[in-house]
């Protein structure tokens, strides 16, 4: 148990900033993709779905590439 505690101790200070990047990406991921009246595929629920099951990667791809402006017209 010891060895486990000083492990636990030694990636602690490298966890703590990635989880809090995880967690404000995803939040800011969130709040734009509930705002936004668009998106790629014209599938809100399957960015819902990415975002929040794709850790880390999920936001940064709706960023990318899921935010659209308008929609295509192009039929």
């Amino acid at each position: 148990m010891p060895d486990e505690l000083a492990i636990i101790k030694e990636i602690l200070p490298f966890l703590i900033p990635l989880v809090l990047i995880q967690l404000a990406l995803m939040v800011i991921a969130l709040i734009d993709l509930l705002k936004r009246e668009y998106v790629t595929g014209n599938n809100k629920v399957l960015w819902l779905i990415v975002i929040l099951v794709i850790n880390l990667v999920g936001p940064i791809l709706y960023l990318l590439l899921g935010r659209k402006e308008k929609p295509d017209d192009s039929y």
